[in-house]
């Protein structure tokens, strides 16, 4: 007990500092958001068969994005969702890295869309694996 009094406050950062880091990942999961790779992008950007979001904002947007892909800022992303009417599309989300497409498809999941998908590793991974950029 002598323990959790003198060392409350640092255990009570690492929960919060825990559940910050995991709640992504956890919502996630609870709402069935699906990984893809940038390979599976590829393919659905020829295909046209997709809407493809890029949830960075418009700043990151025009350093480099991937063409054919339409930006709305993750903070815009609940009213832009508001006004689509196909909740059955095929949405799939992009950021930098994968963080915030996380967030932004577990948005698009409570405002009701059962297809929603993230990308793996985001643009880092797609420039990564070659794939082209728009600057």
């Amino acid at each position: 007990m002598a323990w959790l009094q003198q060392n409350g406050l640092m255990l009570f950062m690492l929960l919060m500092f825990l559940m910050l880091t995991l709640r992504g990942p956890i919502l996630g999961r609870y709402y069935r958001v699906v990984h893809i790779s940038v390979h599976d992008l590829a393919a659905r950007l020829q295909k046209k068969s997709s809407v493809v979001l890029d949830v960075r904002t418009a700043m990151e947007f025009e350093t480099g994005a991937i063409a054919g892909v339409k930006n709305v800022p993750l903070s815009q992303l609940k009213a832009y969702a508001e006004g689509m009417k196909d909740k059955d599309a095929d949405v799939i989300v992009v950021c930098r890295s994968g963080a915030r497409s996380l967030t932004g498809a577990v948005v698009l999941k409570r405002a009701g869309f059962s297809n929603v998908s993230t990308v793996s590793g985001g643009l880092l991974h797609w420039e990564s694996q070659g794939y082209p950029v728009r600057r």
